[in-house]
């Protein structure tokens, strides 16, 4: 504690000591304000734009049971994450589906979408879902699907094995208007567009095949089928805004 100099006539002074406690509100009150001012700035940043291209929509409705030359056969037989990451507050729809063509090849369907994007779809991204189903990733590229005329989607091909199964797969996953091909880009994509004030949407687009005679470029090919074959709602949610 420092002294203070006091005058107390002709050429006589004295000291007394400094008030700590008047110091110490100073502070406080400094630290306060500065507390208050960041608590208005993370009030002021927090996202409020709900980007949601599906709206009320339901996907079940919205994708077709025929797809160009594809047909619906069946909602069963696709690899999926554990039972216990299929809780309902993971993901707002989940749509699988399985269709086949007049030569009796077989394409599977997974959309996997949430309205209010944390990265809980994550869960559903093949890296994920089939090691724990007990396949091996034997190639992982990156991948570009031609969807549409001037609409191109970062994806990725993989092909998973057991000593039984094997499957030819590409995905892509959308966060509002951005495509990470990886999970921390996906997170990535989230933090930026919260920056932005937007809550963005999230979806997986799973399509794959274990005929023998099916690659990547035919299931390119289903995917356009896809797109083509559905409205303009479910366009935006597959490709987002346009």
């Amino acid at each position: 504690m420092s002294d203070t100099v006091v005058k107390t006539g002709v050429g006589g002074t004295r000291r007394t000591a400094s008030r700590p406690g008047f110091v110490g509100s100073r502070r406080e009150l400094l630290i306060g304000g500065g507390f208050l001012v960041a608590a208005a700035t993370a009030l002021a940043m927090k996202p409020r734009n709900q980007l949601n291209m599906l709206g009320k929509g339901n996907i079940e409705t919205l994708v077709p049971n025929t797809i160009g030359d594809w047909s619906f056969v069946a909602a069963s037989g696709l690899v999926l994450p554990p039972e216990d990451q299929l809780e309902k507050q993971l993901y707002s729809q989940l749509l699988t589906r399985t269709y086949t063509n007049p030569r009796g090849v077989q394409m599977m369907l997974l959309i996997a979408y949430n309205g209010s994007q944390d990265g809980v779809v994550q869960v559903h991204r093949p890296e994920v879902c089939y090691p724990a189903g007990g396949f091996k990733l034997t190639q992982i590229d990156e991948h570009a699907i031609p969807i549409a005329k001037d609409i191109t989607l970062p994806s990725r091909f993989i092909v998973a094995e057991t000593g039984m199964r094997r499957e030819q797969i590409i995905y892509w996953t959308r966060l509002g208007t951005a495509f990470p091909r990886q999970w921390s880009e996906q997170r990535l994509a989230v933090f930026e567009q919260n920056l932005e004030g937007n809550i963005p949407d999230g979806l997986l687009v799973r399509i794959s095949s274990v005929s023998p005679d099916v690659g990547a470029a035919d299931l390119d090919a289903f995917a356009r089928d896809l797109y083509a074959s559905v409205g303009t709602t479910m366009r935006s949610v597959l490709v987002g805004p346009r």
